[in-house]
């Protein structure tokens, strides 16, 4: 099956609302913890290792970086929640900008939640998710670094997942191994 997401292409990075680029289409936002693997589950996603830069200091995104896929959908990489390493001016901008982002944005249709497999459903992750369900927003839980547990213990983390969040249900990816993102590539296609 080809790859539909193979052409994505960086657009802009933006730090204030006014400076979004015009709200149409689709847009499907990414986020998740600094440290989830978020960069490069969307490298594997698109098969571009070079379209989202990895860092081994995590927090390295300040910027909402917009990733054109095709002519109607839009992938938006959030800043990494928990440890960003950028200044603490720049963090307590975002907040505000996500609420806008959330209120206002009529082409915002699902949020992928990046989990690390190991480590899901944190504090931030859980406020992700309060902040999708308050707005209505749909989101996509998914569990990253799947190949670092065995497949019983990758069941057993999805199956506890699952259970938490009810009615939803989560995916298992592993960027080292290129495995589950055609799932995550048919769940986000389904908003288009």
């Amino acid at each position: 099956m080809k790859n539909l997401f193979k052409e994505s292409e960086f657009m802009l990075g933006v730090t204030k609302f006014n400076n979004l680029p015009a709200d149409e289409d689709v847009e499907i936002l990414l986020a998740g913890r600094s440290n989830a693997g978020k960069s490069s589950a969307l490298n594997a996603l698109t098969d571009n290792p070079k379209l989202a830069r990895i860092s081994k200091t995590p927090g390295r995104t300040t910027e909402i970086n917009y990733f054109k896929v095709n002519e109607t959908l839009k992938l938006v990489d959030l800043p990494g929640y928990g440890f960003a390493k950028s200044s603490f001016h720049k963090r307590k901008d975002w907040a505000p900008l996500l609420e806008q982002y959330f209120a206002k944005r009529q082409s915002l249709k699902a949020v992928v939640i990046f989990m690390d497999i190991r480590h899901p459903l944190k504090d931030s992750d859980r406020d992700m998710i309060d902040l999708c369900n308050n707005s209505d927003v749909a989101f996509i839980p998914v569990l990253t670094k799947s190949d670092k547990l065995s497949n019983n213990q990758k069941a057993k983390a999805i199956s506890a997942v699952n259970s938490q969040l009810q009615n939803c249900e989560a995916l298992a990816v592993s960027s080292k191994d290129i495995i589950g993102f055609d799932k995550l590539s048919k769940a986000i296609l389904e908003f288009c």
